[in-house]
C-alpha cells in the first residue's frame, strides 16, 4: 500500500466511521468530535515529531517522505481542532476573568497543572534528545589495547582502526535511538570554493576538445566531465558525477606540467565558472605525488571538504565521500580515454606534503586520490620493491579529538608518508568460474559517445514495472570489467538482487567476473521487501528490475600492500569507480540507474547471504528501466 495511504488510514478509518454513524442519524455531538479529533491530533504529531528527532535529524533520507506526509495529516488536524476550540478560546480572551472548571476564580485543577508540567517535561526531553545529534559523545581511540606507544601505525593497528571505524560507521534500526554522532558538524560549508584575488583562465566549452591533443581546451573537457557543473538550473547544482544527497566534497587541483595553453604550476579548478584559478607556491615533488612518469602531462589532486557531506552524513561522511571521489574518478579516466589521452591513479601518495603545497587546511580538505594524465603508453606506478617498503602509514593522534572526529582520525589512518623507494600498487587475484552458476549473455556491444554519457547521465528514481532484458544484465555486468586488474583494489564484489530480470528467477546472484555468471545466493524468492528494508526503506531499491549490492573483501583490504588502512580507502574508491560504470553501462543501453550508499549494513548482508566476518556491504545500485 502506498505511504500516503498508510499515513492517512487513520483519518480516513474515522471519516468512514463519521459517515456511518451519520447515515445511521447517530452524528456524534460535538464535543465528541472534538475530543477524538485532538486524540488524532495529538497521535500525529507524535508521530510527526518522533520521525523528526529520531530520523529525519540524523539524516536519514527515505523517512522524509513519511514525515512530511505525516505533517500535511497534522495540518489537517490542527485546522480541524481550531474549528472546534477557537470559539473556546476566543471566549475565554473575551472575559476579563477565568473561571477555572472547579468554580473557584483564578483556579487552576490539579489534573490541568500536572498535564502542563508533564507535556514540558516531554517538551525538555524530546530537546534535549534532538539536541544530542551533533555533540562529541562518542570516541574511538587510535590504537587498540595494548598497541605499544609509537606504534599506531604498524599494520596491525591500522587493520584495527578499519574493524572499529567501519563497525562505527555502521547503520542499524537501534542505532539511531542508542548513539549520537561524533562530531558537531555545525552549519553546512559553502558549496563551491574560489580563490579571490588570483590569476583566473577561461576554459573553453566542454565540446571544444580536441580529439588526440591535451591542451588546456582538452584537459578543461577532463576536468568538466569529472566534476563540472551539468545543471546550474536548480538549487542542488548538479554535477558530472553523482554525489551522496547531492552534496559534491569533491575539489579538484591541477599541476600543470606541460599543457598547452596553460601556464605550467599549481591550478584549482572552478566547476562553478569552468576556469582554472592561478595558486602560489611550488607543486609538490614528484616523490609526494607517487613518482609519476616524466613524460605525464599534468596530475590531478582530488580532494574532499569533509563538511559538506559531513553536516549531514556525519560518522558515514568517509564513507560517502569515498565512494563518491571514485565515481568522478572513474569519468576522468573515461573522458581523458576519449580526448586521446591516457588517465591513471596512484595508488601510493604523500598526503600531507601535498596538502602542504597546495596550501590545504587538513582539518577541513584532505587529499584523497592523484591521478596522472598524459599520452597513451604512460608508464604506471612500479610494482612493490624487494626491501624497505617505500611508503609508512601517517602516525595518528592518539584520540579521537580533532574537529572532524572519527572521519578526520580514519583519514589520517589511510594517508601516507614517503620513505624512499619506489611506490606500490596491486593486481586482482584470478577468479575461477563457478560450477553451479547462471551463463549471462555479454549483451551486443554498444557504441556511445562517451562524454556525452557522462553530460547526460541522472540518477533515476522511479522505474517502470518492465522486466528487463536479461542481455542488458549481462551487458552492464560485462561492462564492469571485474575480471581485469582493478583500478586500485582487488577487493571489490557484486551480487545481484533481481526483482524482474527475463528469464532469471527472483532473488540474490554472486556475479562471477571470470566465468561471467550468476551463482544464487539463497533459495530463489521475491526479495523486494527485504532489499527495500535494507536499504533504508528507498522505494529505488524495491521497484528497480534488478539491484547490484557492492561488498569488499576483507581479507583483500587487509592485503594491501600499502597497509590494511589504504586498502580500506582503496577498496572504497574502487566500489566507486565500478559504482559509475553502472551508470554509463546503463546509459548506453537507455536504462536508468541510481546509486544508494545507504542502508543498515547488518540486513544488506543477510540480503545477499554474505558473512561479515568476511566482506562488507559498502554501496548499492538500483537498475531497470526508467518510467515514462
Amino acid at each position: 500500500m502506498p505511504k500516503v495511504l498508510w499515513v492517512a488510514l487513520p483519518l480516513l478509518l474515522a471519516a468512514a466511521l463519521l459517515g456511518v454513524q451519520s447515515l445511521r442519524g447517530r452524528v456524534p455531538p460535538r464535543q465528541s468530535l472534538n475530543v477524538w479529533s485532538s486524540l488524532l491530533l495529538l497521535a500525529y504529531v507524535m508521530a510527526t515529531a518522533g520521525l523528526g528527532i529520531f530520523w529525519v535529524a540524523n539524516q536519514q533520507l527515505p523517512v522524509f517522505d513519511w514525515h512530511y506526509l505525516f505533517g500535511y495529516g497534522t495540518v489537517l488536524l490542527v485546522t480541524l481542532h481550531l474549528v472546534f476550540n477557537l470559539p473556546v478560546a476566543w471566549r475565554y480572551l473575551a472575559r476579563r476573568r477565568g473561571i477555572g472548571a472547579t468554580g473557584e476564580t483564578g483556579a487552576v485543577p490539579r489534573r490541568h497543572a500536572l498535564a502542563a508540567l508533564g507535556g514540558l517535561l516531554a517538551f525538555g526531553a524530546a530537546f534535549a534528545l534532538g539536541m544530542r545529534h551533533g555533540r562529541t559523545e562518542l570516541r574511538i581511540d587510535a590504537a587498540p589495547p595494548g598497541t605499544p606507544p609509537g606504534a599506531a601505525e604498524a599494520p596491525a593497528a591500522g587493520l584495527a582502526w578499519v574493524e572499529r571505524f567501519h563497525a562505527f560507521s555502521s547503520h542499524s534500526r537501534a542505532g539511531v535511538l542508542l548513539r549520537a554522532p561524533s562530531t558537531d558538524w555545525g552549519d553546512a560549508p559553502p558549496p563551491f570554493k574560489h580563490y579571490a584575488g588570483v590569476p583566473r583562465i577561461a576554459l573553453p566549452p566542454p565540446a571544444g576538445a580536441r580529439a588526440g591533443v591535451l591542451d588546456a581546451a582538452s584537459l578543461g573537457s577532463v576536468l568538466w566531465h569529472t566534476a563540472g557543473l551539468t545543471d546550474a538550473r536548480t538549487r542542488l547544482n548538479l554535477r558530472a558525477s553523482p554525489s551522496s544527497g547531492a552534496l559534491f566534497s569533491t575539489e579538484l587541483y591541477v599541476v600543470a606540467r606541460r599543457v598547452p595553453g596553460l601556464e605550467a604550476g599549481l591550478w584549482h579548478y572552478d566547476p562553478q565558472g569552468h576556469a582554472l584559478e592561478r595558486l602560489p607556491g611550488a607543486p609538490p615533488p614528484d616523490a609526494a605525488l607517487g613518482d609519476p612518469d616524466p613524460q605525464a602531462a599534468a596530475i590531478v589532486v582530488a580532494t574532499a571538504v569533509f563538511r559538506r557531506t559531513g553536516y549531514k552524513y556525519r560518522d558515514r561522511t568517509l564513507r560517502y565521500v569515498l565512494a563518491d571521489l571514485g565515481h568522478a574518478l572513474e569519468n576522468l579516466r573515461v573522458a581523458a580515454g576519449a580526448v586521446g589521452a591516457h588517465a591513471h591513479l596512484a595508488p601510493a601518495f604523500d598526503e600531507g606534503h601535498t596538502a602542504a603545497s597546495l596550501g590545504l587546511d587538513p582539518h577541513q580538505e584532505g587529499v584523497l586520490a592523484v591521478a596522472i594524465v598524459g599520452p597513451p603508453g604512460l608508464r604506471s606506478p612500479a610494482s612493490p620493491a624487494a626491501g624497505r617498503p617505500p611508503w609508512q602509514a601517517a602516525p595518528v593522534a592518539a584520540a579521537v579529538s580533532g574537529p572532524l572526529g572519527v572521519t578526520g582520525a580514519m583519514h589520517a589512518a589511510t594517508s601516507l608518508r614517503r620513505i624512499g623507494g619506489a611506490a606500490a600498487t596491486s593486481t586482482a587475484p584470478a577468479s575461477a568460474p563457478a560450477p553451479a552458476a547462471r551463463a549471462l549473455p555479454a549483451g551486443a556491444p554498444v557504441h556511445a559517445d562517451a562524454l556525452k554519457l557522462i553530460a547526460t547521465r541522472r540518477s533515476v528514481r522511479r522505474f517502470a514495472g518492465t522486466a528487463l532484458p536479461q542481455e542488458a544484465l549481462g551487458g552492464v555486468l560485462a561492462g564492469l570489467r571485474l575480471a581485469e586488474p582493478p583500478v586500485l583494489s582487488p577487493a571489490v564484489r557484486v551480487d545481484v538482487v533481481v526483482h524482474a530480470v527475463a528469464g532469471l528467477a527472483p532473488g540474490a546472484y554472486r556475479y562471477d567476473p571470470g566465468g561471467h555468471a550468476l551463482l544464487p545466493r539463497r533459495v530463489p524468492m521475491p526479495l523486494r521487501d527485504a532489499a527495500r528494508a535494507a536499504a533504508l526503506d528507498q522505494d529505488v531499491i524495491g521497484e528497480a528490475a534488478c539491484a547490484f549490492v557492492l561488498s569488499i573483501d576483507r581479507s583483500a583490504v587487509a592485503a594491501d600492500p600499502l597497509g590494511p588502512a589504504r586498502g580500506y580507502r582503496h577498496a572504497f574508491l574502487e566500489a566507486g569507480l565500478v559504482g559509475e560504470r553502472i551508470y554509463l553501462g546503463a546509459g548506453a543501453r537507455g536504462l536508468g540507474a541510481c546509486a544508494v550508499g545507504a542502508f543498515y549494513d547488518e540486513e544488506a548482508a543477510a540480503l545477499v547471504g554474505i558473512d561479515r566476518a568476511r566482506e562488507w556491504v559498502v554501496h548499492f545500485a538500483a537498475l531497470g528501466l526508467a518510467a515514462g
